[in-house]
C-alpha cells in the first residue's frame, strides 16, 4: 500500500544479466561519483553497502524466483542498463496516464515477494496498524503494539524491520520536513502518494527517542505540472508549444525540476496557466505519438490519436479552459486579457531558433518553437505537485536504527520512511533520485534488513 506501488524507475548497476551482455561493473565508477557529489554528507559504507545489495537483490530473484519469466535485460527507458519488463498486465491497457501508478517494477517486485513469503509459509496481518514500538530493558526492540478491527494486538519480537513508508500524507511531519509546504492562502500542492503514507515509522521511532534527521530529506515541491487528469491534457500541457502565465497574467518559465522546492511556491496563488492555441495543442499531440513504453501495455497512442474527445471531457469537468478569443480565455481563468496579449507576443518574438531539450536518453535537438496563432485558444492548470517523500529515521550501514548515534538491538528500518543516502535541494531531487532512486534505494535496504534482522 506505500510508494513501491506506484513507482518506476529502479535501477541495477551490476548482475549477472550485465556479465552475460559483457558490461563493465559500475558500482566503483557511481559509488566514487556518488560521494564526490554529495560531498561526503551521507554515509559512505551505507552508500556501498546499497549498490552491492541491490547486485545482491537482483541475483536472487533471477536465481531463486525466475526473474526472466518476466524481465529481459537492455537499455531501460530512465537510461542505463539492466533488467526490462516484458510482462503484459491487463490493467495497464486502460490506463490514461504513465507517469506514475501501478504496473511497473515497484507494483511487480511488490507483487512478486509477497507471493516469495506466502510460497514459503509466511503470514500477514492484514488491517493491523502498528502503534508503538517497545524496548526490554536494555533498550533493545522487543514487542510492538498495534490494532486490529478485534481491538489491542502486542506482539512480540527479537527483530523489527520499520518499513512503514513515506510521511506524505501527515501534515504535520511534511511541515516539520518542508516548512513552505503548507500554505492556507494558496493553492495547494498536489499529493500524488496513496493515502497510507502516514508516517507512522517515524512517528513511533520519534516517541522511543531515536535520531530523525529532518534537514536531510526530500519533500519536494515540484512545478509547474499538470495535477494527472488525461494524457492528452497532460501531454499538451507539458509541451514546447506555449506560454506560461501566473495569476496576474506574467509570463513565468519555472523549471518543473529545477529543485526541490520549486519557485511557483513563492508565485502568487501558486499556480500557473499554460496558454496555447489549437494548432500547438495538436502538434503536441502528435510528437507524443510512438514514444516507447515506459510500462508494457501501456500504448498511449490510442489517447493522443483522440486527443480531441479526451479534451472535451475536460472542458465539461472545468479542469481546463477554452474560448475563441483571449478576452474570453481571460475572463474564464481571471487574468486581463491585455496581459494575456502581451505575454503570447513575447512568446512569439522567441519563436524560431532551434533548441537542445533534456530526455531520459540525453539531450535532443529540437526544431524551433512555432508562434501561437489565432483561436480557439486553451488554458491549462498548471500547479505544484509532490511525488513522495524520503527521510526521517537515520541508521546506519547495517540499516539498524540509531538512538544518540548507537545502534537500537534487533531494530531496523527501510525505504522511504528513513534518512538512507537522501540529501535535500537539487541534489536531492535530481542527482540522487537519478543514481539510487528512491525505489531502488526502498528494495536494497530492505534486502539488507532482511539479511540482518535474520542473523538476529
Amino acid at each position: 500500500g506505500g510508494s513501491a506501488w506506484y513507482a518506476h524507475v529502479f535501477r541495477t548497476y551490476w548482475s549477472q544479466w550485465h556479465a552475460e551482455a559483457g558490461l563493465a561493473d559500475e558500482r566503483d565508477t557511481v559509488y566514487r561519483a556518488f560521494m564526490e557529489k554529495t560531498e561526503g554528507h551521507v554515509n559512505p559504507k551505507l552508500v556501498r553497502r546499497v549498490l552491492d545489495a541491490d547486485t545482491a537483490f537482483t541475483d536472487w530473484m533471477i536465481e531463486k524466483h525466475d526473474l526472466g519469466k518476466d524481465y529481459g535485460f537492455g537499455a531501460q527507458f530512465w537510461g542505463g542498463f539492466g533488467p526490462q519488463a516484458k510482462y503484459d498486465w491487463e490493467y495497464n491497457h486502460k490506463r490514461i496516464d504513465t507517469t506514475i501508478g501501478p504496473g511497473g517494477t515497484g507494483w511487480y517486485m511488490t507483487n512478486k515477494l509477497l507471493g516469495i513469503l506466502l510460497e514459503n509459509g509466511g503470514a500477514i496481518r492484514y488491517r493491523t496498524a502498528a502503534e508503538h514500538l517497545e524496548l526490554d530493558g536494555n533498550g533493545a526492540i522487543c514487542g510492538v503494539m498495534a490494532s486490529d478491527p478485534g481491538g489491542e494486538v502486542h506482539i512480540t519480537c527479537r527483530a523489527c524491520v520499520i518499513a512503514a513508508g513515506a510521511v506524505s500524507r501527515n501534515k504535520a511531519l511534511t511541515a516539520k520536513f518542508n516548512p513552505v509546504f503548507y500554505d492556507d492562502k494558496s493553492e495547494p500542492v498536489h499529493v500524488f502518494t496513496c493515502a497510507t503514507c502516514t508516517g507512522d515509522g517515524v512517528t513511533m521511532s520519534e516517541e522511543q527517542g531515536f535520531d530523525i534527521d529532518y534537514t536531510n530529506a526530500r519533500v519536494g515541491m515540484f512545478g509547474p505540472m499538470r495535477p494527472p487528469f488525461g494524457t492528452a491534457s497532460l501531454t499538451a500541457a507539458m509541451s514546447r508549444y506555449g506560454v506560461n502565465v501566473n495569476k496576474n497574467g506574467d509570463i513565468n518559465d519555472v523549471d518543473s525540476f529545477g529543485e526541490a522546492i520549486s519557485e511557483l511556491a513563492y508565485e502568487p496563488g501558486r499556480i500557473l496557466w499554460r496558454i496555447m492555441d489549437e494548432a500547438g495543442v495538436e502538434r503536441a499531440e502528435n510528437d507524443a505519438l510512438g514514444r516507447p513504453e515506459d510500462v508494457p501495455g501501456c500504448n498511449m497512442n490510442r489517447f493522443y490519436e483522440n486527443w480531441r474527445e479526451e479534451l472535451e471531457q475536460e472542458l465539461a469537468w472545468e479542469t481546463m479552459y477554452r474560448a475563441d478569443t483571449l478576452e474570453g480565455l481571460g475572463e474564464k481563468i481571471g487574468v486581463p486579457a491585455e496581459k494575456l496579449r502581451a505575454a503570447i507576443e513575447y512568446y512569439n518574438q522567441n519563436t524560431g531558433k532551434p533548441e537542445t531539450i533534456p530526455t531520459p536518453g540525453g539531450p535532443v535537438e529540437a526544431p524551433p518553437k512555432k508562434p501561437i496563432g489565432e483561436g480557439p485558444y486553451y488554458a491549462f492548470l498548471l500547479k505544484l505537485f509532490h511525488e513522495n517523500a524520503l527521510g526521517g529515521i537515520v541508521v546506519d550501514e547495517n540499516t539498524q536504527v540509531l538512538k544518540n548515534g548507537r545502534p537500537v538491538p534487533g531494530l531496523y528500518a527501510t525505504g522511504d520512511n528513513t534518512r538512507g543516502v537522501m540529501m535535500p535541494g537539487r541534489v536531492g531531487a535530481e542527482y540522487i533520485e537519478s543514481t539510487i532512486s528512491a525505489l531502488t534505494f526502498a528494495f536494497s535496504s530492505g534486502y539488507i534488513a532482511g539479511e540482518e534482522a535474520a542473523e538476529t
